[in-house]
């Protein structure tokens, strides 16, 4: 039976005459089912696409489906309408996770940020069987491909399982069983069986590559011990056997180590695969062991050819409920996820990649020239914006030379200066002597002489009687202070413009960088100096994004040209569009 309800989950028909039945489970995908109506059905009127069917097995509920596309076929003059449909859990690929988004917490709490962006609320967070914190970022990602990358880093099985019995739909993230609740045995429930084993495919040693391009392309090596592999525990049965497991959504090395050690389980052994053609006979028994109708659960299978095996159920499909109720198939597997879904896996997550903002490689150049001495040396600044993923070189080159200024001297010319004179005078091998003052000013000296004149006169003299023997030299001290007002005539000094250089150079240099001195480096030049070990770092070991300096003291008056030379690997995001 199907009964069809709109968007408010309102029902708004009950399909009597409904047949050809059927459904197809696969773990963790999204289920299907399709059934078809006569075209002269005045029902098909409520078949609308994205209303919702709800499909049963012999009066058991097999789950809330929503209609997709309808396709109308001739046959035997009868003309018919069917009617496929994708599960409900489809509705999360109608919101998405637009442009940018980063979390880090439990699995509950990333479950309910994602279902948090659903622009109808029809799903809420569930049971949620794992506790592994690990970071995950989406840029332009629907809900659903978002949630179902969460488990991706964890080891070992997990299941979605969910209940749309009520509003709104509740979603679970559970651990399958480890025991099996379902049997299959020959002459009861078992009519055919074909095992299949698959060992084309198979992987012993994984090369993670995460976020980024070439050189810049994220590795487990930080997180790894400095190896870029990991090695199954199957590699000394097979040998090794390599491939790349490539995830360029992922920015977290030890999450992307995770992944694809998850990854790896699946595929270090043969795949076994059994195909088995049952008989549901649960409707008739009501047995538990003979329920077998829903993927994750284990089940037991006693073959007398095959022999006894436990193997979990990865597919569950009916043909016709109506026509063939009893029949179903079942692909039982020693993989959770097979490699071919692998494959397929990572041929969408490879489309997801369109999407998501990678990086470019940038080379940048800081350059710096000015004098210095022992105690102003030269200082350089430079930046690091938050959007640098990597640093991949920082170089340093300098020259040491001359001091260098811009002006030579000042020329001759005049001031107007007013000075007083010396408070002492003498004469020497005379009776008089006329040097009346020296006037010092700055750099230069004028000289006012002569032998009369009166006080304030530039030519004047000094009087004095003397009662001594006046022949042969001598002279004559006077002591008293006194002084002399002198005025010059305006005059000016000008400035000789050139460059001048100091006869001397630095011998050596001291280097600081983020006040780490750089050892062995003194002298007064060098190229391409790796200046990485020296920069700040932060607890992971990582250079800083933000500001670093860099100072190089001479031992002398000096002049110091130097260059900074980055490469960077910066990200494609950021916040404005000018």
């Amino acid at each position: 039976m199907v009964k069809v309800y709109d968007s408010n989950m309102n029902l708004v028909a009950v399909l009597q005459n409904a047949y050809k039945i059927g459904y197809g489970k696969r773990l963790n995908e999204i289920h299907t089912a399709q059934f078809s109506l006569p075209a002269d059905d005045p029902k098909n009127a409520e078949c609308l696409p994205f209303r919702f069917a709800e499909i049963f097995d012999a009066g058991e509920r097999v789950d809330l489906f929503r209609i997709i596309p309808t396709k109308t076929a001739k046959n035997d003059s009868e003309l018919t309408k069917t009617y496929q449909c994708e599960h409900v859990l489809a509705t999360l690929l109608d919101d998405i996770l637009f442009q940018y988004h980063q979390v880090s917490g439990t699995p509950t709490a990333n479950i309910g940020y994602i279902l948090g962006r659903q622009s109808t609320a029809r799903w809420q967070v569930g049971t949620v069987g794992f506790t592994s914190v690990y970071e995950y970022k989406w840029e332009n990602e629907n809900l659903l491909a978002a949630l179902f990358s969460l488990p991706k880093a964890y080891a070992g099985e997990y299941q979605w399982t969910w209940d749309t019995t009520t509003q709104p739909w509740t979603l679970n993230l559970i651990q399958p069983p480890t025991a099996a609740t379902a049997r299959i045995m020959y002459r009861k429930n078992l009519i055919g069986i074909t095992k299949e084993e698959d060992p084309s495919y198979i992987i012993t040693r994984v090369y993670p590559l995460g976020y980024g391009e070439g050189v810049n392309q994220l590795t487990i090596e930080s997180v790894n011990s400095g190896v870029p592999y990991l090695d199954a525990s199957t590699v000394a049965t097979y040998g090794v056997i390599a491939a790349t497991f490539i995830d360029k959504t992922e920015e977290n090395a030890a999450t992307l180590k995770a992944k694809a050690a998850a990854w790896l389980e699946t595929v270090k052994n043969p795949r076994v695969t059994y195909s088995v053609d049952g008989a549901d006979i649960y409707s008739i028994t009501g047995e538990t062991l003979d329920r077998f109708r829903d993927p994750g659960i284990l089940v037991l299978v006693q073959d007398e050819d095959i022999g006894v095996f436990t193997a979990r159920i990865v597919a569950v499909s009916k043909s016709d409920l109506t026509g063939e109720p009893g029949n179903i198939s079942l692909e039982i597997s020693n993989k959770t996820l097979d490699s071919a879904d692998t494959i397929t896996d990572l041929q969408k997550r490879q489309h997801i990649n369109d999407v998501y903002a990678q990086g470019a490689t940038n080379l940048d150049s800081h350059d710096f020239a000015d004098n210095c001495d022992p105690d102003n040396p030269a200082v350089i600044k430079f930046y690091l914006p938050e959007e640098t993923v990597r640093v991949n070189k920082m170089l340093l080159s300098y020259e040491v030379g001359k001091f260098r200024a811009y002006s030579k001297a000042t020329k001759d010319g005049g001031a107007a200066v007013v000075t007083s004179g010396a408070s002492a005078w003498f004469t020497q091998s005379g009776y008089t002597s006329g040097i009346a003052a020296t006037d010092i000013f700055g750099d230069h000296n004028h000289d006012v002489s002569g032998t009369t004149g009166s006080s304030g006169d530039p030519s004047h003299s000094h009087s004095f009687s003397d009662t001594t023997n006046t022949d042969g030299d001598h002279s004559h001290v006077i002591t008293a202070n006194h002084s002399h007002d002198v005025t010059l005539p305006d005059h000016t000094h000008g400035i000789e413009y050139g460059i001048y250089l100091n006869p001397e150079s630095p011998t050596l240099v001291l280097i600081l960088i983020d006040g780490t001195t750089v050892v062995g480096q003194t002298a007064t030049s060098g190229d391409d100096i790796d200046i990485i070990p020296y920069l700040a770092k932060d607890g992971d070991g990582k250079v800083i994004r933000g500001w670093h300096e860099i100072k190089i003291t001479p031992d002398d008056l000096g002049r110091i040209v130097a260059n900074v030379v980055t490469q960077l690997f910066v990200q494609s995001r950021g916040g404005g569009d000018y």
